[in-house]
């Protein structure tokens, strides 16, 4: 009897992780997308941005490819079909991870609560996904990679203009131009 409350904490907690884990990008998303407009942090609209970006890298790879959609990946189910998004969950997670490291790295901290976490995050994606049939482990830690890569790229093209006071950058009186990039500077390229 003891063994078998053992095996059902077991498969709850599973399914719990496996739950959170099929969410967390539009979790990601949300928060990214509330933050950016509610809080008006240009950093998360920066973020938000990227993510879109992973999405439609995937997609675009999808589309050349003639990848197919594993039911297993799918973020919701209906009686007729199924919803997935075109970037995996690994990839999502770990283009966030890469993202946040890199961050960390520019700013020359280490912060090992929040290493620590992202680390835990990635590790529990991989799990969930190879878990729940929707990838095998090393498809799991490829896309995974892939993500982390992109998110470091992503980070090193945008790291000029993440700063929470983005909106908000000061003008030189004498010269009359801005002191730092500034919004008319997000779009040239020099």
């Amino acid at each position: 009897m003891e063994g078998q409350s053992t095996l059902n904490t077991f498969s709850v907690a599973k399914a719990i992780i496996n739950s959170l884990i099929r969410i967390t990008p539009v979790a990601l998303y949300a928060g990214s997308a509330v933050s950016g407009l509610v809080f008006e942090d240009f950093r998360a609209s920066i973020l938000l941005l990227g993510f879109v970006l992973n999405e439609a890298i995937s997609y675009g790879y999808r589309m050349i490819f003639q990848g197919i959609y594993n039911p297993q990946c799918a973020l919701m189910k209906t009686d007729q079909d199924y919803f997935v998004l075109p970037s995996p969950i690994c990839q999502t997670v770990g283009f966030f991870a890469g993202f946040m490291f890199s961050e960390m790295y520019s700013r020359q901290e280490f912060l090992p609560g929040k290493t620590f976490v992202l680390i835990t995050l990635m590790v529990l994606t991989i799990f969930s996904r190879v878990n729940v049939g929707c990838k095998s482990f090393l498809d799991a830690l490829y896309t995974t990679l892939v993500g982390l890569v992109l998110g470091i790229f992503y980070f090193n093209v945008v790291k000029d203009y993440y700063r929470p006071d983005f909106f908000s950058a000061k003008s030189n009186s004498a010269t009359g131009k801005p002191e730092d990039k500034g919004v008319g500077d997000f779009f040239e390229f020099n």
